[in-house]
């Protein structure tokens, strides 16, 4: 990100104040944590509030869709380009139980068309196209989307979903991982990826989890609460009302985790009096403690309770 750790910005003005839950309307809800952004240095003080009508968190006030287009740079993490993974390492890795880059996507019985939303540069667009799937994307960033586009031709479109020019059922498969609780309008965005999933396509949403063990231990220092880029975080309960809601049948769900949400949160504490990025510090960066953060965080997936939610719903029939 463009700014630096601890700019400072007491009033950011382009902010919006919800007076009911900006997901389902409730009326009321709860404190939950004031903090700053600690990975991106993203100037303001921000505060999440939980909903005791549907138990989404959301920030309020909340940034506009303005202020949010100008918080990500070309440095932030999914915009850069990619190489196949090494053979080698990846064995090491499933050997060890060091996986974190696997996420639960449903298997189909041969390829089709894909549509991934928020999908940075395209690595995942670009594993499906050498799996022979017919590939779409769409990301708000330009230079991401041009990398996709130049280097491996995965026919990504800049911007938005709602500015995005898509055939109607057309998509066998629409998935969101890590790109759903960055979005100011999560009904909208259900609403047009029913009319673009074909009958009985697959949707895909990977958020993180506001009912797991690390979201609860570590508060306003949990890795994955993600102010101001995450207006919402979302629990099992509020992403499967929501889903069913706009015509979808959840068909499975699992949490899925990894050191940072351990590791990271930790590290986190540690630099916020230092005022440094989040993913600074020996603690991080130690391979050793990598491991053993990542199998705890497995351990927590036993029972449904880790960092990050995987949600596969289905286009309901009519």
């Amino acid at each position: 990100m463009s700014k630096e750790l601890g700019a400072e910005a007491d009033v950011v003005s382009d902010l919006v104040r919800h007076e009911h839950c900006p997901l389902c309307q409730g009326p009321s809800r709860k404190h939950l944590e004031d903090t700053n952004d600690l990975h991106y240095g993203i100037a303001g003080h921000w505060t999440y509030h939980r909903c005791d009508v549907c138990a989404v968190v959301f920030l309020n006030p909340a940034p506009t869709a303005e202020f949010l287009a100008n918080a990500y740079d070309d440095s932030y993490y999914s915009y850069q380009d990619y190489a196949p993974p090494k053979a080698l390492h990846t064995w090491i890795k499933r050997l060890i139980g060091f996986n974190p880059g696997i996420t639960g996507d449903p298997s189909f019985d041969h390829p089709g068309r894909i549509l991934d939303i928020g999908c940075g540069s395209g690595q995942f667009l670009y594993r499906m196209q050498c799996a022979g799937w017919e590939t779409h994307g769409v990301e708000l960033s330009r230079r991401a989307a041009e990398i996709g586009n130049s280097r491996h031709r995965l026919n990504i479109q800049a911007g938005t979903l709602a500015s995005a020019t898509l055939p109607p059922a057309h998509f066998d498969y629409v998935r969101l991982n890590h790109s759903f609780e960055h979005l100011l309008d999560p009904h909208e965005t259900l609403a047009r990826i029913h009319t673009l999933l074909a009958p009985q396509g697959h949707l895909f949403i990977g958020v993180p989890n506001t009912a797991g063990w690390q979201a609860r231990l570590f508060g306003k220092y949990w890795w994955n609460l993600g102010p101001p880029v995450h207006p919402f975080n979302y629990c099992h309960t509020t992403l499967a009302r929501l889903l069913t809601e706009h015509g979808f049948d959840v068909v499975s769900f699992r949490t899925n985790s990894n050191f940072a949400g351990i590791l990271g949160s930790l590290q986190m504490a540690v630099n916020d009096r230092r005022g440094i990025r989040a993913d600074t510090g020996r603690l991080f960066r130690n391979p050793a403690a990598k491991l053993i953060s990542h199998w705890l965080a497995k351990f927590s997936d036993v029972f449904s309770r880790g960092d990050c939610l995987e949600i596969v719903a289905t286009r309901r029939s009519q």
